[in-house]
């Protein structure tokens, strides 16, 4: 591996790290800005796409762009008009991600076991599987602090993964 490459899974890795621990020093708070920014990439996400299609060179796709980009506007608006309720959704899609990811991570690690370093990222998988199944556990009711909690474990167990990783990998250039 690079040391360009190692540099990159440790910076990732800290920035995981700290993420992770800000979330679980405030997971309400945690849980309803990631409601906020989802809700504000959305719309501006939405809005330049509108944008594109309408004043975009591309005329063949211009009417299917602009649906899109207006289904990107209202779920936009409508995460950032009504939190309580994008929360309780979020937090659904959010155990699902966890779900998938820890199932897939779990695939990733036994695949790569002859590397140094996959025992961590075998431990995420199985982490990451396990918060996705009790945060379905805990839907709707626990919306509330459970999406900032939960993100943040997540995110400290995959920036330790990454860090061991990182941390493995050899220093040399090739």
């Amino acid at each position: 591996m690079y040391i360009k490459g190692r540099a990159w899974l440790i910076t990732g890795a800290v920035a995981s790290l700290i993420l992770g621990f800000l979330a679980l020093s405030s997971p309400i708070l945690f849980s309803f800005l990631i409601v906020w920014l989802l809700g504000v990439f959305a719309l501006v996400s939405g809005i330049i796409s509108l944008l594109i299609a309408i004043f975009g060179k591309d005329v063949a796709t211009r009417g299917l762009n602009a649906v899109f980009a207006l289904v990107r506007i209202v779920a936009g608006l409508a995460l950032l008009s009504c939190v309580p309720s994008g929360l309780r959704i979020l937090t659904l899609i959010f155990a699902v991600f966890l779900i998938v990811e820890g199932a897939f991570a779990i695939f990733g690690a036994l695949k790569i076991r002859q590397q140094m370093g996959w025992i961590p990222l075998l431990l995420n998988g199985i982490v990451t599987l396990a918060l996705g199944l009790m945060v379905y556990a805990h839907w709707p009711t626990g919306s509330v602090w459970i999406l900032g909690f939960f993100f943040g474990i997540s995110l400290l167990f995959h920036g330790f993964a990454l860090l061991m990783l990182g941390l493995s990998a050899s220093n040399t250039v090739g």
